[in-house]
């Protein structure tokens, strides 16, 4: 029979997986308190959690949220990072972290949304536009076609006013000006 304690962090661990944009999953260890304190600070400030949790516990969360296939990286000691914001500001941050520890920080495993990725996926998310980017190219691609119909609109109305002038010069006789 399951404890109280354990039915409440399995509901908080599924509802931080399911507001979770990016979920990553690392072995932890070998780092220091202090190591690890720093990390999580910084990942605090940039929409992310960093969390160590049981595997049982977070095979739990992700059956309820449907995110089965990060099951397979939960072996061993486990640390996940939880990324709500800026998925590619956080990957940076972990890629960054783990290149100035003193021991590299071992990521197993994750998941894009409902899509798993793999250990080595993490370098692929941190290539992603950020959200203002995506907005931009979508809006970018919405405005183009808009901004060539009134253009060629625009060609057509400035056309029509040149004959017309052109038909306005022909018809006066040679010295009067048009007022």
């Amino acid at each position: 029979m399951p404890t109280q304690h354990k039915i409440d962090l399995v509901t908080e661990l599924t509802d931080k997986m399911q507001r979770s944009q990016l979920a990553i999953v690392a072995d932890y260890r070998g780092f220091t308190v202090a190591e690890l304190t720093a990390l999580r600070a910084k990942l605090r400030a940039n929409g992310a959690e960093f969390i160590i949790a049981k595997n049982t516990l977070l095979r739990l969360a992700a059956r309820n949220t449907g995110k089965q296939g990060i099951e397979p990286s939960l072996e061993g000691p486990t640390a996940v990072v939880f990324a709500y914001g800026e998925i590619g500001k956080v990957a940076k941050i972990l890629l960054d972290a783990s290149k100035a520890l003193p021991k590299p920080l071992t990521v197993k495993g994750g998941m894009l949304g409902l899509s798993p990725i793999k250990a080595d996926g993490l370098d692929a998310v941190t290539k992603l536009p950020t959200r203002e980017q995506a907005l931009a190219q979508v809006l970018g691609g919405i405005a183009a076609p808009v901004s060539g119909v009134v253009g060629v609109i625009n060609a057509v109305v400035t056309n029509v006013a040149l004959v017309i002038q052109a038909r306005i010069d022909q018809l006066q006789p040679a010295g009067e000006s048009a007022a």
